[in-house]
């Protein structure tokens, strides 16, 4: 046990250290006056609080605990004529009052754009996280402080919540994940993108298969009006798992819309098929499945509302392949000048119909509220609660009800 919470409590320094890093550097032929910022924003909010979890993970034979919990949440956002960058990071341990002892969970991400030249756009984005039973999904780790327009021919930037896949919940898990590309204007209402990266999971549990993928990405773009466009998009991964010769390799064509609603509404969306081909113990298996997503999001200078709709066949470990359908809403409003709050729930649906597991299927729902009050300046106190439940074959755990109260200081801008 001493040896585990030496490694948590390294984990959480690390992101600690990421957090006071300084931001990546950027340089440009252009004058200085090109870069300067439209909108910016560096701050880390540091929490302290104390709360009570029926079953924190969502253990069979798990017992409720009262707990005490430090965080870190930092945030640098910047948003030139040329260039756009997000880095969010996220760090908490936790100290629970009987058997489970510190915990701790932490994600890193960043999302940066640079305009190269009229017609070509590169853009980056990465992120390393550390999850314990599911737990980074019913946090608030990423809150947009510059609203902008959405780049319809680029991915997206980072999203408030992740959903865990089927084995989180089996223990802790680590993710690490890289991908970089570029947009290109062929023509005055065309583009292309082209993408790639990879990302590499494991877990410290017995019982589960470390794996690495890689992906690429390649899709066409196609604006029918200001507002309005269509594209066509192919993804390609592979992945490989450790100490075996099996791996999988999944493609996925798909059909792509995305329209400006109004000044603060967008929505988008694709729908496609998911080729997959599994390699395990000499024995090959092919698949096929309806893939798709979509998106509705207002953004404006006090709220951002999200709605989103996925479902994806993804490779997990045991070498095993699922196919996720999810539905997630998020919403932050700043209230007043004093008052925030925020709502996230979202359900989960995986399905399998590998031999390891049985022809496996799980539903995992969750629901968050979180509500704070400024109560001198960089200080402000307000209140979580969330619930969690875990559906799948057999015996269910019982879910975790949460609650908690919290003080909260601000180091950096303010507003």
């Amino acid at each position: 046990m001493n040896a585990f919470r030496k490694h948590c409590l390294l984990a959480t320094a690390g992101v600690l250290a990421v957090c006071s890093a300084p931001a990546f550097a950027q340089t440009t032929d252009e004058p200085a006056e090109a870069a300067q910022p439209r909108g910016s924003a560096t701050y880390a909010d540091l929490t302290a609080g104390l709360g009570y979890s029926s079953n924190p993970f969502l253990n069979f034979d798990g017992d409720g605990a009262a707990f005490g919990r430090l965080g870190i949440r930092a945030v640098h956002a910047r948003s030139s004529e040329r260039s756009s960058t997000s880095l969010a990071a996220f760090a908490e341990g936790s100290t629970y009052f009987n058997k489970y002892d510190f915990k701790s969970i932490f994600s890193v991400t960043g999302d940066t754009q640079y305009q190269v030249s009229e017609t070509v756009r590169a853009f980056a984005s990465g992120g390393f996280s550390g999850d314990l039973s599911g737990q980074l999904s019913n946090r608030f780790l990423y809150v947009p402080p510059v609203p902008e327009v959405p780049d319809t021919t680029l991915p997206p930037p980072p999203i408030t919540v992740q959903d865990p896949d089927l084995f989180s919940f089996a223990g802790r898990q680590y993710r690490l994940y890289g991908q970089a590309g570029a947009g290109i204007r062929t023509g005055p209402r065309t583009n292309i993108t082209l993408s790639g990266g990879g990302s590499r999971v494991w877990f410290t549990g017995s019982g589960l298969n470390d794996y690495t993928t890689v992906f690429v990405n390649g899709g066409y773009n196609h604006q029918l009006s200001p507002r309005t466009s269509i594209g066509f998009n192919v993804g390609a991964d592979r992945t490989n798992y450790d100490n075996s010769d099996d791996h999988s390799t999944i493609i996925s064509p798909r059909l792509t819309i995305s329209t400006r609603l109004s000044e603060y509404w967008d929505v988008q969306g694709g729908i496609g098929v998911s080729f997959s081909r599994f390699q395990r113990d000499g024995e090959s298996d092919n698949s096929t499945s309806l893939v798709f997503d979509g998106s509705i999001c207002h953004s404006s200078e006090t709220e951002r509302l999200c709605g989103r709709v996925a479902r994806s066949s993804q490779s997990l470990s045991r070498a095993a392949l699922s196919n996720s359908t999810s539905v997630n809403a998020d919403w932050y409003k700043k209230l007043d000048d004093k008052q925030t709050v925020q709502l996230s729930a979202g359900v989960s649906r995986y399905v399998t119909d590998d031999q390891l597991t049985s022809n496996f299927k799980s539903h995992y729902f969750r629901v968050a509220a979180s509500y704070s009050r400024e109560i001198n300046g960089r200080l402000s106190g307000g209140a979580d609660v969330s619930g969690r439940w875990l559906r799948q074959n057999g015996p269910d755990p019982d879910g975790d009800l949460t609650g908690s109260l919290f003080l909260r200081y601000r180091l950096g801008d303010l507003g």
